[in-house]
């Protein structure tokens, strides 16, 4: 009788955490995707800032020049949360 009960708890728990994981496991594959997408739009912007100023011509101006050197730092940072 004691073992029937014990069985039953077990297997009672053994399943509930079957799920928890199942749900876990699901939530981890949804953020992985986002951090893929993030790492990808981070990458594309990154080439945009470099075809946008292929020639210097920002980063030579006074004015404009400072502008563009701290959008370069910004982009510099978000390239550190990019998937490698």
């Amino acid at each position: 009788m004691g073992w029937t009960i014990t069985t039953i708890i077990l297997i009672i728990i053994v399943t509930s955490m079957s799920f928890a994981l199942m749900n876990l496991i699901k939530k981890n594959e949804i953020l992985e995707d986002f951090i893929a997408k993030q790492s990808e739009a981070i990458n594309e912007c990154g080439k945009r800032l470099k075809q946008v100023d292929d020639k210097n011509i920002f980063y030579a101006d006074d004015e404009i020049g400072f502008f563009f050197k701290e959008v370069q730092k910004i982009q510099e940072a978000l390239n550190e949360f990019t998937l490698k």
